[in-house]
């Protein structure tokens, strides 16, 4: 019986140390594709979406206030931050 348990506390021991094995390496492998992800994809849109944000304000920069004041159309909208609608 003493066999039997010590074989028993061995497998128990050898199955939980198996689980907790495949554990760390499927954490391990979500890591690295969260990492992935976010290198490759979320960086560059980051970088594409500011560079877009950057000549937005830059274009927008360049309409002279005058021009503004005097369309009460795009006066409303930069006021009410619907310009897409103004614009068109």
């Amino acid at each position: 019986m003493q066999e039997l348990m010590t074989t028993f506390l061995e497998a128990s021991e050898n199955y939980l140390s198996y689980g907790l094995t495949i554990e760390k390496i499927k954490y391990s492998v979500f890591l690295l594709f969260c990492a992935f992800v976010f290198v490759v994809l979320w960086l560059p849109y980051l970088r594409s979406l500011n560079e877009k944000i950057f000549r937005t304000k830059g274009m927008l920069n360049m309409i002279p206030l005058e021009v503004i004041m005097k369309s009460e159309n795009l006066k409303n909208a930069f006021l009410s931050g619907n310009l897409m609608q103004a614009v068109k």
